[in-house]
């Protein structure tokens, strides 16, 4: 398997390692051979209906000290991290299937106590892994080797939090067949369009 996930084509608020496309037009919905990808808020409006396809559920919901730098880039306001937490645990509750997040205590501490919980790495800092309605029995080295060993194991991919689409990416490089991604910035769903006619 990889182990490096690239980072260039990674969503995130660090100022070094990533690109951010800002230059690009909202995409409300993309459909692909192998998946969709839509512009939705888990915030105001829960998972959508699309994710009752998937058989495993996996996100890397930002980190606190992002959260406003990623609202901003969403033409979000009026939100606070304490909503995202929120949402992120109502989807745990209701969720018959396996739920994974990668996150840090501040996220861990708002949610419903996950069966397992595992250190691992996102983008060369410590993270961890809470998994609930599993057992995890494969690599935590990292992030991306996480969603590929995911990609062994099931078929459909549910990220709520998609960015740019690399753990999708990650976990289609483990063997998984579908995807379906969202996130409530619709640039970030116009650039990972492009990148999944390229790769998959």
């Amino acid at each position: 398997m990889k182990t490096q996930r690239n980072k260039t084509l990674y969503h995130s608020a660090l100022k070094k390692g990533s690109i951010t496309y800002g230059n690009v037009n909202e995409t409300l919905r993309a459909d692909h051979p192998k998946g969709v990808m839509i512009k939705n808020d888990i915030i105001a409006d829960g998972l959508p209906l699309e994710f009752e396809e998937c058989d495993v559920l996996y996100a890397e919901p930002p980190w606190p000290h992002g959260f406003k730098v990623f609202n901003e880039r969403a033409g979000v306001t009026g939100i606070s991290y304490s909503d995202l937490a929120d949402a992120i645990a109502k989807i745990i509750l209701q969720s018959k299937i396996p739920v994974y997040l990668l996150m840090w205590k501040p996220l861990l501490n708002k949610l419903p106590a996950p069966q397992e919980l595992h250190e691992t790495v996102l983008h060369g800092g410590d993270a961890l892994v809470g998994i609930w309605n599993d057992s995890y029995l494969g690599s935590c080295e990292s992030a991306n080797v996480i969603c590929q060993t995911l990609g062994t194991k099931y078929k459909c991919f549910g990220d709520f939090t998609c960015g740019y689409g690399a753990c999708v990416a990650d976990f289609m490089d483990g063997g998984g067949k579908r995807f379906v991604a969202s996130d409530y910035d619709g640039k970030c769903i116009t650039v990972m369009s492009a990148r999944m006619k390229k790769i998959i």
